[in-house]
């Protein structure tokens, strides 16, 4: 029985590696068939859409044949992905045999069989999951894809500088997809004491159309891509006039005068209106506008603007009410006023000026915006103005020397006022851009080791911001190779240091591997390693007079030998350190720590 199971086994392995080995042998053949019948496919296909265009419901479709001397209709745009995702063959005709793999298309065609194949899979995915083709509509044949706003887009990138075939109502012609905008313009004639506006095109022959990113307008033979300021100025002139049902508009002098000052610069070479009059253009078109802003300080610190705008030799403050006589760029003061409200300025109404009090607007106008000022605006500033700027805090000297087993540390030199530093260095915790001194000016915060280095020296090292006020702090002399070590990272700074300090510092560095420190003689105690270690380190300490604890934890036992190499360093201190050991059952270890802290600090 067992026999027979096991020949039964054999058998339907052998079966599963036949067929494995048939599979791959029939595909290696396949392939092999495909190379040598290569030439029987059509190469160099060429893809032709072809656009719809529905002017009452403003819509676009495109349908696409394809083909080398002779063209056929996609039917089933689904189906043509599905064939191009598996690398299928497949007859369209008796003159196209078609290997639907993306080398088949000729160069100019792969940008449109990339929006073809990604609207397709979009459908056949939508298909599926109705079961049935209603993705546009109950009565949908997917030979088409209807352009959507970001189809449009897409469509556009497909085809910029290419002609395409278009149909409008039941008229065909060719259409070009240009980057370029529309050649309009708008001409201004004079008609006695009247002035007539008129546009180069016909304002009803037009069509928009929109797309996600930007606009098109189908005009003429082309579908162009308009900018945003296209669209904000001539776009919108253009639509008045259509609303209206016009191609012109009438003016008198007054009414002429406002387009140019507020119209007309926003629409530069896009208005012609060399047949006016010369007396007309000087007193309708505005000359070329100034801007002045003289800064200044108030009392409290904030920033004053005086606001100028000047015209030849005119200056106006657009604050106060004044009847002038000349037109003025409405358009381009505004743009200004609108500047000066987006940094921050209020209006002083009293004072006919801006004031700027927030102190982050302040920093950020000080920081960034000043500079684009300076280059659309003439800037003119006071003494005081130019005193209160943003510094980069650089501190100019420190010095450090050793007193009775101390580090003093003379901050008095840094460079500023030490009953500012609390304040920079708690702004400087919270990740603050900046800090404002008492004399109004500020002191950049970011990216600053000045002030990293005063960061770390008291928190770090735990020194308390009163020990600041005189210009002197005291630490113990054990952190001097942390200290040096800070210093180091300081640039530009003048570091003065006495012989003590730097005998300390040099020795550390020396004497760091405790190799040379032997353990007493007179030790009668066998040693571990870890104990040996500690005892070494110990007794470095001792030797610069900086202290020690021995904790509990540290696996040295209070009563090992450690604890009588330690009698041996301490010397004069072993009474109140036996005194210690002798209690530490009763007591925590951190109190422990905190006991041994006092002595030996």
């Amino acid at each position: 029985m067992l026999k027979d199971q096991n020949e039964i086994r054999e058998k339907e392995n052998h079966r599963v590696f036949k067929q494995l080995l048939n599979t791959f042998v029939s595909s290696q053949k396949n392939e092999t068939k495909a190379e040598e019948n290569q030439e029987e496919y059509v190469q160099n296909v060429q893809i032709i859409p072809k656009i719809f265009y529905n002017e009452f419901t403003k819509q676009l479709k495109i349908e696409f044949k394809i083909g080398d001397k002779q063209l056929y209709k996609i039917k089933n745009l689904p189906e043509f992905y599905e064939r191009m995702l598996n690398k299928e063959t497949y007859k369209y005709g008796n003159k196209l045999n078609l290997l639907h793999q993306e080398e088949s298309f000729s160069e100019n065609s792969i940008s449109i069989l990339k929006f073809l194949l990604k609207y397709a899979e979009i459908m056949k995915y939508q298909n599926e999951v109705t079961n049935e083709y209603t993705y546009y509509s109950k009565n949908f044949v997917p030979d088409s894809i209807i352009i959507s706003n970001t189809g449009l887009d897409d469509l556009f990138n497909s085809l910029q500088g290419k002609e395409v075939l278009f149909q409008k109502a039941d008229k065909e012609k060719t259409i070009y997809f240009s980057k370029e905008e529309p050649k309009i313009s708008f001409e201004i004639n004079q008609i006695e004491n009247k002035f007539k506006l008129n546009c180069n095109i016909d304002v009803f022959s037009y069509d928009i159309l929109q797309g996600k990113e930007y606009i098109y307008i189908l005009f003429t033979n082309a579908i162009y891509r308009c900018t945003a300021e296209f669209k904000e100025t001539t776009l919108k002139l253009l639509e008045i006039l259509r609303k209206n049902y016009t191609n012109e508009i009438i003016m008198d002098e007054l009414e002429l005068t406002n387009f140019f000052a507020i119209i007309a610069p926003k629409m530069e070479n896009k208005i012609k209106f060399e047949s006016l009059s010369n007396s007309i253009k000087e007193k309708c078109i505005p000359k070329k506008l100034g801007v002045k802003m003289y800064l200044d300080y108030d009392i409290h610190s904030n920033i004053t603007a005086e606001v100028k705008f000047c015209y030849e030799n005119q200056e106006i403050n657009p604050f106060i009410k004044s009847n002038e006589n000349f037109a003025r760029n409405i358009a381009l003061e505004n743009e200004a006023l609108n500047n000066f409200i987006q940094t921050g300025f209020l209006l002083d109404k009293a004072k006919a000026r801006l004031v700027l009090a927030d102190e982050e607007k302040i920093f950020s106008f000080l920081s960034e915006e000043i500079e684009t000022y300076m280059k659309k605006y003439e800037i003119l500033a006071t003494d005081a103005f130019k005193k209160k700027q943003i510094h980069n805090f650089q501190m100019k000297s420190i010095g450090i020397k050793v007193e009775n087993h101390l580090l003093e540390i003379d901050l008095s030199q840094i460079g500023i006022d030490l009953s500012d530093l609390n304040q920079i260095l708690q702004k400087y915790r919270l990740k603050k851009k900046f800090h404002r001194l008492k004399d109004g000016s500020y002191i950049q915060l970011e990216e600053n080791e000045n002030i990293q280095f005063l960061e770390e020296l008291t928190y770090n090292l735990d020194i308390d911001y009163n020990d600041f006020k005189n210009g002197f702090i005291s630490m113990p002399s054990y952190r001097s190779l942390y200290l040096e070590k800070m210093l180091n990272n300081l640039k530009n700074v003048e570091v003065k240091t006495d012989k003590t300090y730097k005998t300390i510092v040099e020795k550390l560095k020396e004497n760091q591997n405790t190799t040379d420190i032997l353990i007493p003689e007179n030790l009668n105690a066998q040693m571990r390693l870890y104990q040996k270690v500690g005892y070494k380190w110990l007794k470095l300490l001792d030797e610069y007079e900086f202290g020690g604890i021995l904790a509990d934890d540290m696996g040295l036992r209070k009563n090992s030998s450690i604890t009588s190499c330690c009698f041996i360093i301490c010397k004069r201190k072993w009474k109140k350190c036996k005194a210690i050991f002798s209690s530490m059952p009763k007591l925590s270890y951190i109190k422990l720590v905190r006991r041994m802290h006092k002595i030996y600090t």
